[in-house]
């Protein structure tokens, strides 16, 4: 399984989300004004985001192949090692990686990356 690439920048704090759990309960409204609820896995996964502020293009290259050809357009899943606390998750991409160009550094791009554990 690929690891999470180790970039030169640190990511940015706070982490958002930082591991909040997604809503696992399936829930049904009935006539009679009382709600049915039951679990609809056995399992809620934690969520993660993390920015990255003012990346160079080197580590800007080093996650554009991370993403397209390590996990295949976001199709496989990964390690990633929470920047704070240590723990090592699996986890798969949510959506693509965000890159947005920085205004006032030349070559450098900020990046959001959305994660779910699983």
């Amino acid at each position: 399984m690929a690891a999470f690439p180790i970039l030169s920048t640190p990511p940015s704090y706070p982490i958002d989300p930082d591991g909040e759990l997604e809503d696992v309960v399936l829930r049904s409204q009935q006539e009679a004004g009382y709600e049915q609820t039951r679990p609809r896995t056995t399992r809620a996964r934690r969520n993660f985001g993390v920015s990255y502020i003012g990346l160079e293009a080197a580590d800007e290259a080093l996650l554009r192949a991370f993403e397209i050809t390590t996990l295949r357009n976001g199709a496989d899943s990964f390690t990633w090692t929470h920047p704070k606390s240590g723990t090592t998750y699996t986890v798969r991409l949510i959506a693509p990686i965000k890159f947005t160009r920085r205004k006032y550094k030349v070559g450098a791009v900020d990046v959001v990356i959305k994660m779910r554990e699983g």
